[in-house]
């Protein structure tokens, strides 16, 4: 067993630590949520587009021979400082793009920093980040400026506690004058408070999400309303998908923790997993609407999931 993979099974008494906090959870109304979830937003996903960019993020978890060897115009794999967040910088400099992909939880050591509900304010933009997220981010953009160019079209990718850093990294990279084409994460937690997410409506956030996926709910904000940034694309069973706009996304991320908590299980945060979701969707991908999810919601996928290594 990959010892990302590992770490979440030895890790269950800090989730069930977790789960303690649902009651002090803050909601929206009722009325607003169903509302918000009632109208079909038409929206047509690249699901290959996703993939490539989903074995990008599987592969940050790879050691750096194996990432270079996968990905030939990696100019920087590392670990800087003592965040323990792999990551690596791919660059095209006949086409004039660059990619940071930031790696996932990998260690006890992180998970417990995914639940840790601190935040600060001492940027540029003055949103609120979570702590934890904010320290790896800053650590990497300091790593890794030496090997990107600011005209170039900057791609940034991360799964799990890397897809927060990764958007968080967008931030920095939007503030030095870097040109942030997008941003795709997936499993990604949220990283800032409702009031963060609407100053950081300018970032080019696409957010995957498993239906099942217990990590885009945390934290679980009993102190703070904490609320995801960027519009949203939830993996359902099959070719079934529900897309949230960013505003309804973001109204809809505020107290989900207690709503969601019934279908979630860790186990369906893996990369694995995501790759399985994403390919189902290849030939003939159907969007339902957000209200109408559970329908299309598969229990035990783990024969399809274990064929794909994460």
């Amino acid at each position: 067993m990959p010892h990302h993979a590992g770490c979440f099974v030895r890790c269950a008494a800090v989730l069930a630590a977790c789960l303690v906090l649902v009651g002090g959870c803050t909601s929206i109304p009722r009325q607003e949520e169903l509302r918000l979830g009632s109208d079909l937003v038409s929206q047509k996903i690249d699901f290959e587009n996703l993939e490539v960019n989903a074995k990008r993020a599987a592969a940050a978890y790879q050691p750096p021979a194996k990432i270079r060897s996968s990905y030939p115009q990696t100019v920087r794999v590392a670990t800087p400082g003592m965040e323990d967040v792999q990551y690596f910088v791919e660059r095209d400099d006949k086409a004039k793009t660059q990619y940071i992909v930031v790696r996932g939880t990998h260690d006890k050591k992180n998970l417990v920093e995914d639940f840790t509900a601190r935040l600060r304010k001492d940027r540029q933009i003055k949103a609120p980040i979570h702590t934890g997220y904010d320290l790896a981010a800053r650590a990497i953009w300091a790593d890794a400026q030496p090997y990107l160019k600011t005209g170039y079209r900057t791609y940034l990718v991360g799964h799990s506690l890397g897809g927060a850093v990764a958007a968080i990294l967008g931030i920095y990279a939007t503030e030095d004058g870097y040109e942030v084409a997008s941003i795709i994460t997936y499993g990604q937690p949220r990283f800032t408070t409702e009031s963060g997410a609407q100053m950081l409506t300018f970032l080019p956030l696409l957010r995957v999400v498993d239906a099942n996926d217990l990590v885009p709910l945390l934290p679980p904000g009993a102190a703070r309303p904490y609320a995801h940034v960027g519009p949203e694309v939830i993996l359902l069973d099959g070719p079934y998908y529900v897309y949230l706009d960013q505003h309804d996304a973001m109204r809809l991320s505020v107290g989900e923790f207690g709503r969601e908590i019934g279908l979630a299980d860790l186990k369906d945060h893996k990369m694995a997993e995501y790759q399985v979701r994403i390919s189902e969707k290849f030939d003939g991908a159907r969007q339902v609407d957000y209200n109408d999810r559970e329908r299309y919601i598969a229990r035990d996928r783990q024969a399809a999931v274990s064929q794909i290594q994460p």
